[in-house]
């Protein structure tokens, strides 16, 4: 019996020790300020138990919690790898406590910006130089994570020995720390900066062994604070074409400084809507998770800016959104990082379009176009009548709110917008240059046959001219707005009921407009 339950001691005992093989008992990421948007250093202290070696590590910041490469020069691989990296490229500090040849040793060292190898937002070179040891030369590879937009730090094959005075030696690390400057010395923009929302910010880190145990652990969270003293005051521009399956151009700009905007909804004139024959062209949720959305679900292009990266740029789709009776449409940027947006559509009764759950990133512009003959249609001349306008409403990461409503701009309208009056002997003709197009050179109106000329005998504005054939011709030399008055018995007649007049206009770049305009008393 006593050998029988001293195996069962042993069976029982067995997971407990493999598990203190390996561990990460302490982790702890701590900025040396908590203002929102700001930019303190960033201490990440890890410490490993366990006899086997750590050999892989994932630090996983916070969402918000980012670094800026393009703050200083960033040095090349093969000058790191020669520690020749120039104090200009420093944004960072090491220090690691490790047994080496039975003693204690602490070896301190530097961290570096580098160039960032293909796929990689950026790149962190760390060298700890051990006394009387090689030194040690540590490549961090940082990755955006899909899920929540925040950034990873990703170092492999951390060394379990090291040459000593020529000699290979074991070397088993019990803990490494980080810092990582908000300012780094002779920077032209600041390096770290902290979220721009004040709730709780927690760090994670995955760890594996030289032996294949892996080990998790989450920091203990801090929180950002005076997120209401941060800005947030978006800019929005939007452009429409003319047509009945138009092109939309919305903008959205933000500026450096002020708090990240977290959900965006864009609110679209009444009378501009769904092209339902682009509708049936949507792309799956089955498609959407095997790949990219076919081209025939294409339905515009996005771009977008951050003062971190390249531009990112990639097409807009309609798409499934899972939980919605509706089609939306998804933004999938790509770049050096890759990142997909999914934007909810709704009608209220005006055709709305909300992103939610935006990561927490500077973005200096977002642009989103619908080429022209797809996705939309509209109702209403944008060419004619009051300007139509669109709304912005936009929530920051600080909770902040803006309201933002901007009239339309308006391209490819080529036909001047005239209107007539007759009444009795006079008539009044106002012709005004295409909304947002060329300067109008000439006006030529045709009075109908029920009308006759008289151009002798009555009155004609200065710089119009009668023909006796009825033609009031107005020659400008670039004019937005033309007005031409006949009265005094510059003309005789009636015009019945249909009161339809002939009109040719002629803009400076040459390009001539007919059109048929009714006549009111």
């Amino acid at each position: 019996m006593r050998r029988v339950l001293l195996a069962v001691v042993l069976l029982l005992a067995l997971p407990a020790s493999a598990h203190a093989s390996f561990g990460v008992p302490s982790f702890t990421v701590t900025p040396s300020g908590t203002a929102a948007g700001s930019h303190p250093d960033v201490s990440i202290a890890l410490g490993f138990s366990g006899t086997e070696h750590v050999r892989d590590l994932t630090v996983s910041l916070p969402p918000g919690l980012i670094g800026n490469p393009n703050a200083t020069p960033r040095c090349t691989t093969a000058k790191f790898q020669a520690d020749g990296c120039g104090d200009n490229t420093r944004v960072g500090t090491t220090s690691v406590e490790s047994t080496l040849l039975g003693l204690p040793v602490t070896a301190n060292g530097n961290v570096y910006n580098l160039q960032a190898g293909a796929g990689e937002p950026a790149r962190l070179g760390v060298i700890v130089r051990p006394p009387l040891a090689d030194k040690v030369f540590l490549i961090s590879r940082v990755a955006l994570r899909k899920s929540d937009g925040g950034l990873d730090s990703i170092i492999d094959g951390i060394p379990s020995t090291v040459r000593v005075l020529g000699i290979e030696q074991e070397m088993s690390i019990q803990s490494m720390n980080l810092t990582l400057l908000g300012r780094p010395a002779g920077a032209k923009q600041p390096f770290m900066t902290l979220p721009t929302s004040c709730g709780p910010a927690t760090a994670r880190v995955a760890a594996k062994s030289a032996d294949g145990t892996g080990a998790t652990r989450a920091a203990a969270p801090f929180t950002p604070t005076a997120c209401a003293k941060l800005p947030f005051k978006p800019q929005f521009a939007a452009t429409i074409s003319s047509g009945h399956l138009p092109s939309l151009s919305t903008v959205i700009t933000g500026a450096d400084g002020d708090a990240n905007a977290a959900s965006a909804t864009v609110t679209l004139p009444k009378g501009i809507g769904v092209n339902l024959a682009a509708a049936s062209n949507t792309c799956s949720v089955a498609q959407q998770a095997a790949g990219p959305c076919p081209a025939a679900s294409h339905v515009g292009r996005a771009i977008a800016q951050s003062p971190l990266l390249p531009t990112l740029s990639g097409p807009v789709s309609l798409a499934e959104i899972t939980g919605q009776p509706f089609p939306g449409i998804r933004v999938d940027l790509s770049g050096v990082v890759s990142l997909s947006l999914p934007g909810v559509v709704t009608f209220t009764p005006a055709l709305r379009t909300t992103f939610a759950g935006l990561p927490d990133v500077p973005l200096r512009r977002f642009a989103l176009t619908f080429d022209a003959g797809g996705a939309l249609s509209t109702t209403r001349d944008v060419c004619r009548g009051k300007l139509p306008r669109m709304t912005a409403d936009l929530t920051g990461h600080n909770g902040a709110r803006a309201h933002l409503d901007t009239p339309l701009t308006v391209t490819g309208c080529r036909k001047p917008v005239a209107s007539l009056r007759v009444h009795g002997r006079k008539l009044v003709l106002r012709v005004r240059a295409a909304r947002n197009g060329p300067a109008l050179k000439k006006v030529q109106l045709t009075l109908p046959k029920r009308l006759k000329a008289h151009p002798r005998r009555g009155r004609v504005s200065p710089g119009a001219k009668l023909s006796r054939r009825g033609v009031l011709t107005v020659r400008a030399h670039a004019a937005q707005k033309i007005i031409a008055t006949l009265r005094g018995g510059a003309f005789t007649g009636r015009l019945g009921k249909k009161r339809a007049f002939k009109l040719r206009t002629v803009d400076v770049t040459g390009h001539p407009e007919r059109q048929r305009i009714k006549a009111r008393r």
